[in-house]
């Protein structure tokens, strides 16, 4: 699928072509590796922090909540309000976390089986009731839980430099500028995105 998707966006898009080509390949699948319910508790966390700050907090929360194994709803409704934030989980994120717990627990949020039958919007519109949990965690969400290859997170710092970059933009580009140009892109737009975190890394 990833040759699929970079030959349909060189084909669609030369500019965007022209630095595929000088990049390594980019690739998206499902992640069955980690639980949506954990998924969903590393997104909250990463919000507006560095992924070694995120990966740290939810480390020592996995250790708060009962060890090395999957955080759970169930684990983390059995633990107090004070553990989650002694992980250095901020006070709004942990209570985010634990209206989070709550809504699985009663099923307003959706399984990933379940998932699997609804579209991006239907997923994005359940999870955004989440107060604390908005667009761009649902789109992370989609991309690196689910491996949904139609999604464009415009709004991320990384994606709208690494668009910059490409299209040599000299100021940083607009989550509007960049979603109306996605619609060539479609139905690939999750590996155009990846492609622009890959020319920010790449420093291109």
């Amino acid at each position: 699928m990833s040759k699929e998707a970079s030959k349909y966006l060189t084909c669609a898009d030369p500019v965007l072509g022209q630095f595929i080509k000088k990049l390594e390949p980019v690739t998206l699948a499902p992640n069955n590796r980690i639980t949506l319910f954990e998924a969903l508790v590393k997104s909250v966390i990463g919000q507006q922090l560095s992924g070694k700050a995120a990966h740290s907090i939810l480390s020592k929360l996995k250790v708060q909540v009962g060890g090395k194994k999957p955080i759970s709803s169930e684990k983390i409704l059995s633990t107090s309000y004070g553990k989650i934030r002694s992980a250095g989980v901020s006070d709004s994120k942990a209570r985010t976390i634990i209206t989070l717990a709550e809504m699985v627990k009663t099923g307003a949020i959706p399984s990933s089986r379940k998932m699997r039958s609804m579209s991006d919007e239907e997923i994005v519109q359940a999870l955004i009731a989440v107060k604390g949990i908005g667009q761009w965690t649902a789109e992370m969400i989609l991309m690196f839980k689910l491996g949904r290859q139609d999604v464009m997170p415009a709004t991320d710092l990384g994606v709208r430099k690494g668009y910059s970059i490409i299209f040599t933009s000299m100021e940083l580009a607009a989550p509007k500028t960049i979603l109306e140009h996605s619609q060539k892109w479609s139905p690939y737009r999750s590996f155009a995105a990846k492609y622009f975190w890959a020319a920010v890394d790449a420093k291109l």
